[in-house]
């Protein structure tokens, strides 16, 4: 009798705990493999998303972008886009902690970001992120 209240009273609390699970989201950080433009001008790096806000700026100096991956910005000593980190391309939002729980137990997939999905270079060449940096 006593086991079965005990029991009970864990199965209760599992259920607050993930309830309450689905309510604190997650965050996940770019990680050093995905694609950026950089800008050599101004030291900066831009996400692929942002890149048609950052062509619709006026500029007073010519600057061309050029591929690369996070890593390297980061090595360059780069800093992120002030606007395009406004934006949260530089991150994306993950599962609930109690998604988390979910993910690792197989009942629910992982989030595909953009930095995860293929894209083609200046070159034509189709890109695997998955693969990791060449």
């Amino acid at each position: 009798m006593k086991f079965s209240s005990i029991l009970k009273t864990s199965a209760v609390a599992d259920g607050i705990l993930f309830f309450l699970g689905l309510g604190i989201g997650t965050s996940v950080p770019m990680p050093g493999y995905a694609p950026v433009y950089l800008d050599d001008v101004s030291k900066t790096y831009i996400a692929l998303p942002c890149t048609t806000e950052w062509e619709s700026r006026s500029s007073k100096q010519i600057a061309m972008l050029r591929l690369g991956h996070r890593q390297e910005a980061v090595t360059l000593h780069y800093t992120p886009d002030d606007n395009c980190r406004n934006t949260g391309a530089f991150s994306g939002d993950g599962h609930s902690l109690s998604g988390l729980l979910l993910m690792k137990l197989g009942l629910l997939s992982p989030i595909i970001y953009w930095w995860d999905k293929p894209y083609r270079t200046e070159t034509g060449e189709v890109v695997y992120p998955a693969a990791g940096l060449k």
